[in-house]
């Protein structure tokens, strides 16, 4: 079987380690945008966005890897005269990763103008929700959505945990379970497949600047099968993915 990780960071890793990805069983990845510092101008994500549907497209393909792209500004990465950027989200697969990190005010402006280009253009979002105070920013988000109105289909709610998942599925949006030191263990997210079942479920490694499990979406996905069954890996390792973001 083949799977698809719904979030990576692949402008951290070597064409050695998208290669790897691809012998432990991957066939697509969604690549999301992140700068790893703070940028001092909003012209800096042009090439950043260029550089991830032109560059690494092409090492993905040199790899065996499917590279697909979701531009988006993060919250822990607004530049000033942020709104130049907004003019180049729409030109990936979806929008992301985006959100909110502490809350603030600036985080949620940005955060709501980049859900209205996504609604213009119909593309699926990414959603972050961070380490520290989980339950609450992911309240906060979801309460934005709902005020927006925002369409159901089009949001998947990253990160997530025992927690946060259920809270994210009853409202009808996709969630996200990164398998990760410090995030889900292998084990952890099969429980909450095994509690909240396979539908809108999505598994992904957040492989990006730091140090990484590469085979953490196979190694997830064999664990579900070995558990729940074949059917139920290849929804939450692969379908479910394909079906949310249309690829």
């Amino acid at each position: 079987m083949r799977w698809f990780d719904s979030h990576v960071h692949l402008e951290g890793r070597s064409i050695e380690d998208l290669e790897r990805m691809r012998e432990l069983g991957l066939k697509a990845v969604m690549n999301c945008a992140f700068y790893p510092v703070p940028p001092e101008h909003p012209e800096t994500f042009h090439d950043l966005f260029r550089r991830m549907l032109i560059f690494e497209v092409e090492r993905g393909k040199d790899a065996g890897l499917q590279v697909h792209s979701a531009l988006g500004i993060h919250p822990r990465c607004i530049p000033k005269n942020y709104q130049r950027a907004l003019e180049w989200i729409s030109e990936g697969d979806a929008v992301g990763e985006i959100g909110l990190e502490k809350g603030g005010k600036i985080e949620e402006e940005v955060f709501r103008a980049q859900l209205r280009v996504a609604e213009e253009e119909d593309l699926p979002c990414i959603i972050h929700t961070p380490k520290e105070g989980k339950v609450e920013i992911t309240e906060k988000t979801l309460e934005i959505l709902e005020e927006l109105s925002f369409p159901e289909s089009l949001v998947l709610v990253d990160h997530a945990t025992q927690e946060t998942a259920g809270k994210i599925l009853k409202r009808g949006y996709h969630c996200g379970l990164s398998v990760q030191s410090g995030k889900l263990t292998p084990g952890e997210a099969l429980e909450i497949v095994r509690k909240f079942g396979d539908e809108r479920i999505v598994l992904n490694s957040d492989v990006g600047f730091a140090r990484a499990q590469l085979d953490a979406v196979p190694r997830t996905a064999e664990l579900i099968a070995r558990e729940l069954g074949r059917d139920v890996s290849e929804k939450v390792a692969l379908k479910n993915a394909k079906k949310f973001f249309r690829v």
